[in-house]
């Protein structure tokens, strides 16, 4: 079962931000808030408990570093923390293949959901054919839970452009799984 989103008012993430920017000490709401999901995010790519922490820590703390220089744009904040753990990730793995962790349960209630029954070694084949983008995209929308509002927020797209990539990705995935 999915977790439970809490919801933050955008005030109150502008009132954080602007304390940040004012005073480091301010940054502590916005680190508490989001910490667990960008943990996540970034484990799902990891799939090491250590190496997580250490780039989660380093998003966190670029984020600090560059906190005087973000601008509200309209636009949650963890959007620009996705963005920030993406580009540490890719720094990460620039000599190596990125490591995608599928959680089966969410996977298995995910997939159904667009009438798509694949057995996991299947699945895990097709995943591997996929561009980091892809795989990126799946993960935000069903194993992060996304909205297509937030992931557009993230990866800097309209929503119906988010929406047509992945309803692209989905068809040509049904066609590489066996039938």
């Amino acid at each position: 079962m999915p977790e439970a989103k809490q919801h933050i008012d955008h005030q109150d993430e502008q009132q954080w931000i602007a304390e940040a920017q004012r005073d480091p000490q301010g940054f502590e709401p916005l680190y508490n808030r989001y910490y667990d999901e960008i943990f996540r995010f970034i484990y799902r790519r990891t799939d090491r408990e250590q190496l997580t922490a250490d780039i989660c820590s380093q998003t966190f703390y670029k984020a600090l570093l560059n906190l005087k220089k973000y601008q509200w744009t309209g636009r949650p904040f963890v959007a620009w923390l996705y963005r920030i753990a993406s580009n540490e990730l890719n720094r990460h793995f620039r000599d190596q293949k990125p490591v995608f962790v599928i959680e089966e349960d969410k996977m298995w209630d995910s997939f159904q959901e667009v009438e798509m029954s694949p057995d996991i070694e299947s699945l895990i084949q097709v995943f591997s054919l996929l561009t980091d983008e892809e795989v990126h995209l799946l993960e935000l929308k069903y194993f992060e839970q996304k909205t297509f509002k937030e992931i557009a927020d993230i990866l800097d797209f309209t929503e119906s452009a988010i929406k047509m990539r992945l309803y692209r990705l989905l068809e040509r995935m049904k066609q590489m799984l066996p039938p």
